[in-house]
Protein backbone atom coordinates (compact mmCIF):
# COMPACT_ATOMS: atom_id res chain seq x y z
CA UNK A 1 0.00 0.00 0.00
CA UNK A 2 3.14 2.29 -0.07
CA UNK A 3 3.92 4.85 2.49
CA UNK A 4 1.29 4.42 5.36
CA UNK A 5 0.89 5.52 9.13
CA UNK A 6 -0.83 2.60 10.76
CA UNK A 7 -2.40 2.43 14.97
CA UNK A 8 -4.02 -0.69 16.95
CA UNK A 9 -7.43 -0.29 16.62
CA UNK A 10 -7.10 0.34 20.75
CA UNK A 11 -6.13 3.81 20.45
CA UNK A 12 -8.92 4.37 18.53
CA UNK A 13 -10.55 5.15 21.57
CA UNK A 14 -8.78 8.56 22.21
CA UNK A 15 -10.13 9.88 18.57
CA UNK A 16 -13.84 10.78 20.67
CA UNK A 17 -11.94 13.27 21.88
CA UNK A 18 -8.54 14.18 20.46
CA UNK A 19 -6.95 14.73 17.19
CA UNK A 20 -3.98 13.25 17.08
CA UNK A 21 -2.78 9.50 18.28
CA UNK A 22 0.55 7.92 18.18
CA UNK A 23 1.55 5.45 15.55
CA UNK A 24 2.52 1.55 15.71
CA UNK A 25 5.38 2.46 13.68
CA UNK A 26 6.19 5.81 15.90
CA UNK A 27 5.23 8.62 13.59
CA UNK A 28 2.57 10.79 15.45
CA UNK A 29 -0.46 10.84 13.60
CA UNK A 30 -2.04 14.29 13.37
CA UNK A 31 -5.57 13.14 12.16
CA UNK A 32 -7.01 15.46 9.01
CA UNK A 33 -10.23 16.95 10.46
CA UNK A 34 -12.32 14.62 7.45
CA UNK A 35 -10.10 11.58 8.76
CA UNK A 36 -11.44 12.42 12.50
CA UNK A 37 -15.26 13.18 11.53
CA UNK A 38 -15.18 9.22 9.42
CA UNK A 39 -13.13 7.51 12.72
CA UNK A 40 -15.41 9.10 15.55
CA UNK A 41 -18.91 8.55 13.64
CA UNK A 42 -17.47 5.27 12.87
CA UNK A 43 -16.51 4.15 16.97
CA UNK A 44 -19.90 1.92 17.61
CA UNK A 45 -18.36 -0.36 15.23
CA UNK A 46 -14.94 -0.12 15.86
CA UNK A 47 -15.65 -1.29 19.11
CA UNK A 48 -17.92 -3.96 18.31
CA UNK A 49 -14.30 -5.04 16.02
CA UNK A 50 -12.71 -4.57 19.37
CA UNK A 51 -14.60 -6.73 21.29
CA UNK A 52 -14.91 -9.38 18.84
CA UNK A 53 -11.09 -9.45 19.23
CA UNK A 54 -10.74 -9.16 15.81
CA UNK A 55 -6.96 -8.50 14.35
CA UNK A 56 -8.14 -4.79 13.19
CA UNK A 57 -5.81 -2.29 12.61
CA UNK A 58 -6.57 1.32 11.23
CA UNK A 59 -4.18 2.78 8.26
CA UNK A 60 -4.20 6.08 6.81
CA UNK A 61 -2.47 6.79 3.87
CA UNK A 62 -0.80 10.22 4.16
CA UNK A 63 -0.27 10.76 0.46
CA UNK A 64 -3.19 12.13 -1.64
CA UNK A 65 -5.17 9.61 -2.99
CA UNK A 66 -8.21 11.74 -4.79
CA UNK A 67 -10.62 10.03 -6.30
CA UNK A 68 -9.90 6.99 -4.28
CA UNK A 69 -12.63 4.72 -2.07
CA UNK A 70 -12.31 6.76 1.18
CA UNK A 71 -12.72 3.91 3.55
CA UNK A 72 -11.68 0.13 2.75
CA UNK A 73 -9.93 -2.88 3.63
CA UNK A 74 -7.37 -5.45 2.86
CA UNK A 75 -6.13 -8.18 4.53
CA UNK A 76 -2.34 -9.17 5.16
CA UNK A 77 -0.66 -11.15 6.90
CA UNK A 78 -3.59 -12.57 8.94
CA UNK A 79 -4.64 -9.31 10.00
CA UNK A 80 -6.86 -7.11 8.85
CA UNK A 81 -6.33 -3.16 7.65
CA UNK A 82 -9.35 -0.72 7.45
CA UNK A 83 -7.79 1.89 5.30
CA UNK A 84 -8.06 5.52 5.09
CA UNK A 85 -7.56 7.34 1.98
CA UNK A 86 -8.88 10.77 2.79
CA UNK A 87 -6.18 13.32 2.17
CA UNK A 88 -6.43 15.13 -1.40
CA UNK A 89 -9.17 12.92 -1.47
CA UNK A 90 -12.22 15.16 -2.21
CA UNK A 91 -14.39 11.91 -2.44
CA UNK A 92 -14.15 11.91 1.08
CA UNK A 93 -16.26 14.40 2.25
CA UNK A 94 -18.62 14.50 -0.94
CA UNK A 95 -19.62 11.04 0.01
CA UNK A 96 -20.70 13.23 3.59
CA UNK A 97 -22.23 15.52 1.69
CA UNK A 98 -24.35 13.24 -0.33
CA UNK A 99 -26.15 11.98 2.66
CA UNK A 100 -28.88 13.57 4.88
CA UNK A 101 -26.74 15.42 7.84
CA UNK A 102 -29.17 13.93 10.37
CA UNK A 103 -28.20 10.80 9.06
CA UNK A 104 -24.54 10.38 8.82
CA UNK A 105 -23.59 8.51 11.62
CA UNK A 106 -25.50 5.70 10.82
CA UNK A 107 -24.37 5.01 7.39
CA UNK A 108 -20.49 5.47 8.16
CA UNK A 109 -21.48 2.77 10.43
CA UNK A 110 -23.01 0.74 7.78
CA UNK A 111 -20.14 1.27 5.29
CA UNK A 112 -17.69 0.55 8.19
CA UNK A 113 -19.84 -2.66 9.34
CA UNK A 114 -19.48 -3.37 5.13
CA UNK A 115 -15.71 -3.11 5.50
CA UNK A 116 -16.14 -5.69 8.46
CA UNK A 117 -17.84 -8.10 6.92
CA UNK A 118 -14.50 -8.34 4.22
CA UNK A 119 -12.36 -8.78 7.34
CA UNK A 120 -14.63 -11.70 8.51
CA UNK A 121 -15.41 -13.40 5.07
CA UNK A 122 -10.63 -13.16 5.43
CA UNK A 123 -10.89 -14.74 8.76
CA UNK A 124 -12.90 -17.54 8.26
CA UNK A 125 -11.12 -18.40 4.78
CA UNK A 126 -14.12 -17.94 3.04
CA UNK A 127 -13.82 -14.92 0.95
CA UNK A 128 -14.75 -15.49 -2.78
CA UNK A 129 -16.45 -18.92 -1.70
CA UNK A 130 -19.66 -19.81 -2.27
CA UNK A 131 -21.80 -21.66 -0.07
CA UNK A 132 -21.42 -25.71 -0.58
CA UNK A 133 -23.94 -27.25 -2.83
CA UNK A 134 -24.01 -23.82 -5.11
CA UNK A 135 -22.04 -23.84 -7.79
CA UNK A 136 -23.52 -22.79 -11.62
CA UNK A 137 -20.36 -23.32 -13.46
CA UNK A 138 -22.21 -24.70 -17.06
CA UNK A 139 -21.70 -21.01 -18.45
CA UNK A 140 -18.14 -21.56 -18.90
CA UNK A 141 -18.24 -23.91 -21.18
CA UNK A 142 -19.50 -21.11 -24.30
CA UNK A 143 -16.54 -18.44 -23.12
CA UNK A 144 -13.58 -18.20 -24.07
CA UNK A 145 -10.68 -19.08 -21.10
CA UNK A 146 -9.92 -15.15 -20.87
CA UNK A 147 -13.42 -14.06 -20.51
CA UNK A 148 -14.09 -17.15 -18.16
CA UNK A 149 -11.46 -15.41 -15.81
CA UNK A 150 -12.68 -12.02 -16.25
CA UNK A 151 -16.46 -13.21 -15.33
CA UNK A 152 -15.05 -15.22 -12.89
CA UNK A 153 -13.18 -12.12 -10.89
CA UNK A 154 -15.57 -9.85 -11.55
CA UNK A 155 -18.75 -12.43 -10.28
CA UNK A 156 -16.60 -13.18 -7.23
CA UNK A 157 -16.46 -9.78 -6.09
CA UNK A 158 -20.01 -9.03 -6.87
CA UNK A 159 -20.98 -11.86 -4.31
CA UNK A 160 -18.71 -10.38 -1.52
CA UNK A 161 -20.16 -7.14 -2.47
CA UNK A 162 -23.38 -8.62 -1.60
CA UNK A 163 -22.27 -10.15 1.69
CA UNK A 164 -20.63 -6.97 2.96
CA UNK A 165 -23.79 -4.83 1.66
CA UNK A 166 -26.12 -6.75 3.88
CA UNK A 167 -23.75 -7.26 6.78
CA UNK A 168 -24.03 -3.19 6.86
CA UNK A 169 -27.90 -3.77 6.73
CA UNK A 170 -27.90 -5.87 9.45
CA UNK A 171 -25.44 -3.58 11.44
CA UNK A 172 -28.11 -0.65 10.76
CA UNK A 173 -31.48 -3.40 11.79
CA UNK A 174 -29.46 -4.00 15.20
CA UNK A 175 -28.27 -0.75 16.24
CA UNK A 176 -29.99 1.99 13.97
CA UNK A 177 -33.25 0.28 14.11
CA UNK A 178 -35.36 3.51 13.83
CA UNK A 179 -32.79 4.60 10.43
CA UNK A 180 -32.82 1.58 9.05
CA UNK A 181 -35.46 2.31 5.99
CA UNK A 182 -33.51 5.91 5.57
CA UNK A 183 -30.14 3.48 5.65
CA UNK A 184 -31.61 1.01 3.24
CA UNK A 185 -33.02 3.77 0.83
CA UNK A 186 -29.49 5.13 0.60
CA UNK A 187 -28.17 2.06 -0.34
CA UNK A 188 -30.39 1.69 -2.91
CA UNK A 189 -29.44 5.14 -4.33
CA UNK A 190 -25.70 4.15 -3.99
CA UNK A 191 -26.13 0.91 -6.17
CA UNK A 192 -28.55 2.47 -8.50
CA UNK A 193 -26.36 3.67 -11.40
CA UNK A 194 -24.20 -0.01 -12.19
CA UNK A 195 -21.81 0.61 -15.74
CA UNK A 196 -21.93 -2.78 -15.74
CA UNK A 197 -24.53 -5.18 -15.04
CA UNK A 198 -23.77 -8.17 -12.71
CA UNK A 199 -20.70 -5.73 -12.23
CA UNK A 200 -18.89 -6.35 -8.98
CA UNK A 201 -20.81 -3.67 -7.32
CA UNK A 202 -23.83 -4.38 -9.00
CA UNK A 203 -25.78 -5.45 -5.45
CA UNK A 204 -28.94 -4.16 -6.59
CA UNK A 205 -30.78 -7.99 -6.40
CA UNK A 206 -29.30 -8.08 -2.77
CA UNK A 207 -30.14 -5.36 -1.73
CA UNK A 208 -33.98 -5.31 -2.93
CA UNK A 209 -34.46 -8.84 -0.79
CA UNK A 210 -33.46 -6.89 1.92
CA UNK A 211 -36.13 -3.88 1.51
CA UNK A 212 -38.00 -5.55 4.17
CA UNK A 213 -36.53 -5.74 7.26
CA UNK A 214 -38.30 -9.25 8.49
CA UNK A 215 -36.07 -10.82 5.76
CA UNK A 216 -33.09 -11.37 7.83
CA UNK A 217 -32.50 -14.69 9.63
CA UNK A 218 -32.27 -15.07 13.66
CA UNK A 219 -29.19 -15.73 14.41
CA UNK A 220 -27.45 -13.53 16.85
CA UNK A 221 -24.45 -12.76 14.68
CA UNK A 222 -24.46 -9.95 11.91
CA UNK A 223 -22.62 -12.08 10.03
CA UNK A 224 -24.83 -15.37 9.91
CA UNK A 225 -28.20 -13.19 10.03
CA UNK A 226 -27.66 -12.34 6.46
CA UNK A 227 -27.05 -15.67 5.15
CA UNK A 228 -30.60 -16.33 4.17
CA UNK A 229 -30.72 -13.63 2.23
CA UNK A 230 -27.13 -13.53 0.85
CA UNK A 231 -27.99 -17.47 -0.58
CA UNK A 232 -31.37 -16.71 -1.98
CA UNK A 233 -29.59 -13.62 -3.92
CA UNK A 234 -26.97 -16.16 -5.18
CA UNK A 235 -29.87 -18.39 -6.55
CA UNK A 236 -31.62 -16.01 -7.88
CA UNK A 237 -28.38 -14.74 -9.69
CA UNK A 238 -27.24 -18.13 -11.20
Amino acid sequence: MGKQWRFALGVVWALAGATGVTGATAHAVELTTIEHKWLHAALPVLRFASEQDLPLDIVVRPQAMPGATPLGMAFVDGRCKLVLSMRGNLEAQATLDRIEPSLVNAVVEAITAHELAHCWRHLQQTWGSLPEGLDNGQWRAHVSHEQAKLLTDMWRTRREEAYADLVGLAWTLKHNPDRYEEVHAWKVRVRANQVINTGPHDTRLWVELARDRRAFGAAASIFEQVRPLWVAGLRASF
